[in-house]
């Protein structure tokens, strides 16, 4: 078999989870690693024992050793960085979200299928069995028709000034980074995008929102809520309520190792999933299987979803007078 040979673009703590479960793939390695610190780099590479340190990212980008990309920068810095990657002909996994606007994601979805090349978003969550069960039991009518998801994502971080979500210059704020889980996951169960949002926020000196509450309303009727908080200690689950009962995802739903099925009241199922590594395999998997396949994106997060969770949020964004420096928002 044909190993495929990845480079990550950014070694912070994502990169760190991402790295550990690559280590454990038989398809793909770990080749080479930019950092724009020397320190970093160097530490990464020690851990993972990676083939090649650059520190210029173009240096990286342009190895034809390099078969993949894995960048995982502060989403700021996303879109410019995705587009240099695509234009060198390489295949990319893309943190989440892809970038600050979807005018900026149109861009990278075009370029991506203009080439051939694989641009996945990596929304870890929409590749795990977890969801893949909710979605049964929601086919199978386990709750009868479903009427509403509620959610709640976010930590405190007011005591983390220097922390990259206090930070506007790195698109900072609790929606691009959390309220994102809750607007993909619900499109994905429903299989619809919303066609109405309603937005409201408490917006922080620096312009960044420290808390969002958005309502989101499908054209089969169903609704989703959800509050996104840097400033809060939330309960980080979701429950999904239909006329004959709920799926609950206990805390931090996103990581997707359990989900439990009520009906009546009562408590009927409960499905537990361990993770071969730590939940970021299924997306590396994915990405690989697209390479393969000549695809540019996964079935399970294609292009069109990963468009439209930025066209939600960037209604939000306009509710709320959410904005970024031009030189991150401009394409």
């Amino acid at each position: 078999m044909t190993r495929i040979k990845w480079g990550i673009i950014g070694p912070g703590s994502i990169a760190t989870t991402f790295a550990t479960a690559l280590e454990q793939s038989k398809q793909g390695q770990l080749y080479g690693i930019a950092s724009r610190s020397a320190e970093r780099a160097t530490a990464f590479s020690q851990r993972f024992a990676v083939s090649k340190i650059y520190h210029q990212y173009s240096d990286l980008i342009t190895d034809p050793e390099v078969d993949i990309l894995y960048i995982a920068t502060p989403h700021s810095h996303h879109y410019q960085i995705a587009k240099a990657c695509l234009e060198a002909g390489k295949h990319i996994l893309l943190e989440k979200p892809l970038t600050i606007n979807a005018s900026q994601t149109q861009v990278l979805i075009e370029l991506s299928q203009s080439k051939g090349l694989v641009f996945q978003e990596a929304l870890w969550s929409r590749f795990m069995p977890c969801f893949a069960k909710v979605k049964d039991w929601l086919k199978a009518g386990k709750i009868g028709a479903l009427q509403y998801i509620q959610s709640d994502i976010g930590f405190a971080f007011a005591d983390k000034p220097q922390h990259r979500l206090n930070d506007p210059l790195l698109a900072g704020g609790a929606l691009l980074d959390l309220g994102v889980y809750s607007i993909s996951i619900s499109q994905f169960l429903l299989e619809q995008t919303p066609i109405q949002v309603q937005a409201t926020s408490q917006l922080a000196a620096n312009g960044i929102d420290k808390t969002t509450q958005v309502n989101m309303r499908f054209a089969q009727g169903q609704l989703s809520q959800f509050s996104c908080s840097i400033t809060a200690k939330c309960t980080n689950t979701m429950t999904l309520v239909g006329e004959q009962g709920r799926i609950h995802l206990p805390e931090h739903f996103w990581v997707g190792q359990e989900a439990q099925l009520f009906q009546d009241g009562e408590l009927v199922e409960c499905a537990r999933f361990t993770h071969p590594v730590n939940g970021f395999e299924y997306q590396i998997e994915a990405a690989m299987q697209c390479i393969f396949q000549g695809k540019v994106c996964s079935d399970l997060m294609p292009h069109a979803d990963s468009l439209d969770v930025m066209r939600v949020m960037d209604e939000v964004r306009k509710q709320i007078n959410l904005r970024y420096h031009d030189d991150i928002e401009n394409i």
